[in-house]
């Protein structure tokens, strides 16, 4: 008897199998992402912080 197509290829479930895994693959790089965009985005907010505290530091020092 052949060899002949496995039955999970005619069912699909290799083929969704495989989908889910790289749904899963996508969605951690997604995650990892969105993570490093949240970090860049509270160092931004912290440095901005900085230099309006300088900023106030030299008005402050030009009106004495």
């Amino acid at each position: 008897m052949g060899k002949g197509i496995p039955l999970e290829e005619w069912s699909g479930s290799g083929a969704t199998r495989e989908l889910h895994e790289t749904i899963k693959a996508f969605n951690e790089k997604a995650t990892r992402q969105a993570e490093t965009i949240i970090w860049l985005t509270r160092a931004i907010v912290i440095l901005t912080l900085v230099m309006v505290v300088g900023l106030g530091v030299q008005i402050w020092l030009a009106l004495r």
